[in-house]
């Protein structure tokens, strides 16, 4: 995968085939990665290019629930800087509204003309303003296959710390974040931090999707031995955050599943490497096959 400077997006696998919203389509740009053999002073000479040659444009405003804070992302789109090379940069800038003043806080310089995950976003601020989610994959995914999240960054106002969470889905109540880190499971609060960690059940398999219960009070999620299809051997298990337990359900390898859903009390939607639904009854630990 391709980075941008200033992303954090670490995670490398496709989404599973599962019902979800599908990102609108847009050149896609793959990111300038940090390990290139550009010296810096060469990068910041392009990034200025860009500034200069590209007018400023507006992404998104995301003003905090207090009014004291103002999240801007500004793009300068792609422009030629020299013979071969054609780049982009974005900023997310950080607004104290009563003294409006602001910062850069976060940024990406990006390769336009290939592939990968790149841009920024914001996602939501938390209730009590502290903090500002976003993502630095708004568009495109990165290289290879199997299972992939964009990544959630959480910027603190207070003391301007930039925290990769990982990625992962927002709870119904939209209280709580559960995120892969490598291979353990973090549950956040969005007001507080992180509350919860647990190592996957399977120290060796592929961390998969993770889906929260209409209640927000547990979960479950896939882990798979397989990268790609055919995706062997899966685990599902169940998280209950009250008490930071987790339970193997089933395990499976014909079929494997590839994504989960629970909408429902006490029922799951799998879904199979055929993209066939399935049931999962909690009550009777039974597995039911597709009509």
């Amino acid at each position: 995968m391709l980075l941008g400077v200033g992303s954090g997006c670490t995670q490398k696998h496709h989404q599973p085939t599962v019902p979800t919203p599908t990102p609108s389509q847009t050149p896609a740009i793959a990111l300038h990665h940090p390990t290139a053999t550009l010296a810096p002073t060469t990068t910041q000479d392009r990034i200025a290019t860009v500034v200069a040659l590209s007018p400023p444009k507006l992404q998104g405003a995301y003003p905090s629930p207090d009014g004291k804070w103002r999240v801007e992302v500004i793009i300068h789109d792609c422009v030629k800087v020299d013979d071969t090379t054609v780049n982009a940069y974005e900023q997310l800038k950080l607004i104290e509204v009563a003294r409006a003043s602001e910062k850069i806080v976060d940024s990406q310089f990006q390769n336009c003309g290939g592939l990968g995950a790149y841009g920024l976003v914001g996602l939501f601020w938390s209730p009590n303003s502290r903090y500002f989610y976003y993502t630095n994959a708004r568009e495109g995914v990165p290289d290879g296959c199997g299972h992939w999240e964009r990544p959630v960054v959480r910027l603190d106002v207070v003391n301007r710390e930039i925290k990769n969470l990982g990625g992962g889905p927002i709870s119904p109540d939209r209280t709580k974040l559960a995120t892969w880190q490598g291979q353990e499971l973090v549950i956040w609060d969005i007001n507080r931090g992180e509350i919860s960690r647990a190592p996957a059940i399977s120290p060796t398999a592929n961390t998969g999707p993770i889906a929260w219960s209409p209640d927000g009070t547990a979960l479950v999620y896939l882990q798979t031995k397989g990268d790609c299809y055919p995706l062997g051997r899966t685990y599902l298990v169940h998280f209950d955050l009250d008490k930071h337990k987790q339970v193997l359900l089933f395990s499976s390898e014909n079929p494997s599943f590839g994504a989960v859903i629970w909408d429902a009390p006490g029922q799951l939607r799998l879904f199979d490497e055929n993209n066939k639904e399935w049931r999962y009854e909690f009550l009777t630990r039974q597995l039911t096959p597709p009509p």
